[in-house]
């Protein structure tokens, strides 16, 4: 009869635990992870690269999106707007500075928005730990470990989310690439533009990555580099299945750097400023016209309108500057 009381005691305060852990938050979506690292003076230069195929572990075939500032690098897994899993840490020279792993306590602290997660999270080992809270996984993982690629990370993650966002052989196949294949498709010769007046753009605007891309990417120790692959740049879900396909997300200004002009020095050009409408948005790059296009009105942009503002000089290669 004891041990019965006992079984009933402990069943009983086991329950009480479970009502006292708070419910599960949705993680918040690429946008806002991006958005709210962009703005740190020490990101500067955010931009997105490369993620590289992960094959094993809890993080397998599960697509994802990287941004890299200096040796800064932020991964937000699965659904862009329903994510699995986000993550930030630091690479090379700064993986043992105190300065820059409190960047990123306080860039998820941002992010997270939310005194009693982020208490949490700092309740657990610098040095590596993880913890489960209200259905979401959290954890420190030291450059040591085998899937941390010589960095440290902080890791916020669901691994119910996880298992549901694992993409699909036939979805890896039409989302994924090869480093070599880059490479191949990288030298080929460029094909003529449309329009003898298209600027050139950065390769991840025409839905490519260029063989410049990958010294910026995650390389794995037990495949050979050539073999390994990586995301396409843009990848979402849409009717519930992984496709290459370009969303608000992808969009941003347009960015430009104007250079060896007799008028100025170097300088750095952003037109937010739509010239078709007038609004400020976004922009798109369109392949197949050859020209930007505003992602609000859906005007195509006159291409004598991406222009140096002081010099009139057309820009050397144009890129996309996310929101």
């Amino acid at each position: 009869m004891k041990i019965l009381n006992g079984i009933l005691v402990l069943t009983f305060l086991s329950a009480i635990l479970d009502a006292q852990e708070p419910p599960a938050r949705p993680l918040p979506t690429r946008t806002r992870c991006r958005q709210t690292l962009s703005v740190k003076p020490w990101a500067k230069g955010l931009k997105q690269i490369p993620s590289t195929v992960i094959d094993k572990g809890v993080l397998k075939n599960v697509p994802y999106t990287s941004y890299r500032a200096g040796e800064y690098e932020l991964n937000i897994y699965g659904d862009p707007e329903a994510p699995a899993c986000f993550e930030i840490g630091v690479n090379g020279a700064l993986v043992n500075n105190a300065d820059a792993r409190r960047n990123c306590y306080d860039i998820v602290a941002a992010i997270l928005n939310d005194s009693a997660s982020v208490n949490f999270l700092k309740s657990l080992k610098p040095e590596g730990e993880k913890k489960v809270r209200g259905g979401i996984t959290y954890e420190i993982t030291p450059p040591t470990a085998e899937d941390a690629y010589g960095g440290w990370w902080i890791s916020l993650y669901s691994e119910a989310l996880l298992d549901k966002s694992r993409a699909s052989a036939e979805e890896m196949a039409k989302i994924t690439t090869t480093r070599k294949d880059v490479k191949s498709l990288d030298a080929a010769p460029p094909a003529e533009p449309k329009k003898a007046d298209a600027p050139a753009v950065d390769p991840v605007l025409e839905g490519r990555w260029g063989a410049a891309d990958l010294s910026d990417a995650r390389k794995a120790k037990d495949k050979p580099e050539e073999e390994q692959a990586v995301y396409k740049p843009a990848v979402a879900k849409k009717d519930g299945v992984y496709v290459t396909t370009r969303t608000l997300d992808d969009t941003g200004y347009i960015l430009f750097v104007c250079a060896n002009s007799p008028k100025h020095e170097d300088r750095e050009e952003i037109i937010k400023m739509c010239p078709s409408c007038g609004k400020i948005h976004t922009f798109w790059w369109n392949k197949d016209d050859a020209c930007f296009v505003g992602y609000a009105c859906s005007q195509p942009i006159d291409n004598a309108k991406v222009r140096c503002s002081i010099c009139g000089a057309a820009p050397r290669k144009v890129r996309i500057k996310h929101e």
